[in-house]
């Protein structure tokens, strides 16, 4: 007697639409585009490595505002927001060092 899997039994891949959904994106001309200006310009260049420092101290860790200020709440929404697309920026570059990363340890 010959055994079959039964598909009763088979667990679910609950990560099979997240996979897929990675794989999509993994080579995204339009991500991979991003990805690669934000590392040539702020990870290679001199000037661009001292902007994100200069963008690091004065946006990202600096406070939103004064809590007792009238505007609290828009002082607050804008610093996310300018936070929110530098760290956007910092992950693309993340992003691309890794895939070059990966290209060289499949070579």
């Amino acid at each position: 007697m010959e055994l079959k899997d039964n598909p009763l039994l088979q667990q679910e891949n609950y990560f099979k639409g997240y996979d897929e959904s990675v794989e999509k994106l993994k080579n995204n001309p339009q991500l991979i585009e991003f990805d690669k200006l934000c590392y040539e310009i702020f990870e290679k260049t001199d000037a661009g490595k001292r902007f994100l420092e200069l963008v690091t101290d004065r946006y990202l860790l600096a406070p939103a505002g004064a809590p007792s200020s009238k505007d609290f709440e828009v002082q607050a929404v804008w610093a996310e927001g300018v936070r929110y697309s530098f760290l956007l920026m910092l992950n693309a570059i993340k992003s691309h060092k890794q895939r070059i990363e990966a290209k060289g340890s499949n070579a």
